[in-house]
């Protein structure tokens, strides 16, 4: 069922659902300058047992509504949830704006001749690529399917707690002792996992718990999207390359830096993750093109208004992640991906 989905896809895209005299359908509208676009919602079971007469009664009614509410243009599109387009169509004859959502084949169905309907298709047919399991409230949505994630964000919090016990995470020179980035550390004394370790060391509660706060929302969505391996490569990688940036840029200022913690890390997982996002046509589960750049934005931000912040590592991050996602991500497709059929005639 793609009730909660569709409902979500249409939210975003600025429809409100209505609430008129229709109890096993759903309709939609987006009002534009005068005119408004109006999507029809057939679920599966109305579907089954929609004829002609009753779907030309729905579709009258809802032309009707609008009509009396002042609007001069209207444009509506019947959205029908089934696995049986070709036995269904019947009842919708040849009106122009019909489509079929077959969810259990992973394709989107309509009449010859089609064009898109208020820019609705490439939702709809991410809608179709999805796996049933992660679909918006079905069991196990979006839970226990990022383990490495859930791994790093436990290792971090484990190490802050021990560095606790047998030290302090605010005492520098204890932090150095313990895997602390320095580049005279790293190639003066050739201590090269410190590009490694740094990423697990926090310099006090507020810290870890800012970065591992960003880690278990942005990583859990981001390991869903390109695998566990793929994942963890991104991860260390752009810490790593944070890591590189950041102690070139400090010994070519002259500047004696420790740095600590996994934020060029999760930079490189924002910048992969805003890119997925956009080449899935702007949205990704829950994820749009303009929360993941105003989130980067804001971030970066704060960096550079605050003191002691390791921007370069935040920037050097970032650009890694988008790169490593250029090189790693592939769009998924169920099966051989969704197909916009137009065999409907």
């Amino acid at each position: 069922m793609l009730e909660k989905e569709l409902d979500l896809l249409l939210q975003k895209r600025s429809y409100q659902r209505l609430a008129l005299n229709t109890p096993a359908i759903r309709v939609y509208a987006r009002p534009v300058e005068g005119r408004c676009y109006a999507v029809v919602y057939y679920p599966e079971d109305a579907a089954k047992t929609i004829t002609s007469q009753s779907q030309e009664h729905i579709v009258r009614n809802v032309r009707q509504y609008f009509y009396d509410s002042g609007y001069v243009g209207l444009e509506v599109l019947s959205l029908v949830e089934t696995g049986e387009p070709a036995r269904i169509k019947t009842a919708f004859g040849t009106y122009e704006n019909v489509w079929f959502l077959d969810g259990r084949a992973g394709r989107l169905v309509l009449y010859e001749g089609q064009e898109d309907f208020d820019g609705l298709r490439a939702g709809l047919e991410d809608i179709l690529c999805m796996p049933q399991e992660n679909m918006r409230g079905e069991k196990g949505k979006y839970f226990a399917v990022s383990p490495c994630n859930t791994l790093l964000v436990a290792a971090n919090i484990l190490i802050f707690l021990l560095c606790e016990i047998f030290g302090s995470t605010l005492d520098t020179g204890f932090l150095l002792a313990h895997g602390a980035l320095n580049y005279q550390m790293v190639v003066g004394a050739g201590e090269y996992y410190r590009l490694f370790t740094y990423m697990f060391l926090h310099g006090g509660i507020q810290h870890l718990f800012n970065n591992m706060l960003i880690l278990w929302f942005l990583g859990d969505n981001l390991e869903r999207q390109m695998g566990h391996v793929k994942y963890l490569i991104l991860y260390f990688v752009s810490g790593i390359l944070a890591g590189l940036a950041s102690m070139s840029y400090n010994e070519s200022i002259g500047r004696f830096v420790i740095c600590v913690g996994a934020s060029g890390a999760i930079f490189g997982v924002s910048g992969a993750l805003a890119y997925i996002v956009l080449v899935n046509r702007g949205h990704v589960e829950n994820l749009t093109v303009r929360q993941m750049l105003l989130f980067i934005a804001l971030s970066l931000y704060g960096g550079f208004s605050s003191q002691g912040v390791d921007n370069v590592a935040h920037v050097g991050g970032l650009v890694a992640g988008v790169c490593l996602a250029l090189l790693l991500y592939r769009k998924k497709r169920a099966g051989n991906g969704p197909t916009a059929e137009k065999r409907l005639d």
